[in-house]
């Protein structure tokens, strides 16, 4: 089971500081279901829809290779075609650490 708290506290922030929650020009998860992922706006945050939305991108049994992790991910890095910015440049970015760590916490228990 994925915690709610550690998203709350760890992966909800780098969401909203990767810009994910943005309503702009449509491209963003905050302005309705982009692809399979939606979050709540920034002006408007639901931290319990945006935790339900991020563990339907969670992948039990290939972890590393859930959408929320490879969406972001530079395709050089073994990232997956995403229509927005992929800030992460690699697996050992440090907020790509926090939501796989968030996801091995939430898999192994």
């Amino acid at each position: 089971m994925l915690s709610f708290a550690e998203f709350d506290s760890v992966v909800e922030p780098v969401l909203m500081q990767q810009g994910c929650d943005r309503v702009s020009g449509g491209d963003c998860h905050g302005g309705g279901i982009q692809g399979t992922f939606q979050l709540s706006p920034a002006g408007a945050k639901n931290a319990l829809f945006d935790f339900n939305q991020a563990s339907l991108q969670v992948s039990a049994t290939a972890r590393s290779s859930s959408r929320i992790l490879t969406r972001p991910l530079a395709i050089a890095a073994g990232g997956s075609i995403h229509s927005g910015p992929q800030p992460f440049l690699s697996t050992s970015d440090p907020d790509y650490q926090a939501i796989l760590t968030w996801i091995n916490h939430g898999v192994s228990q």
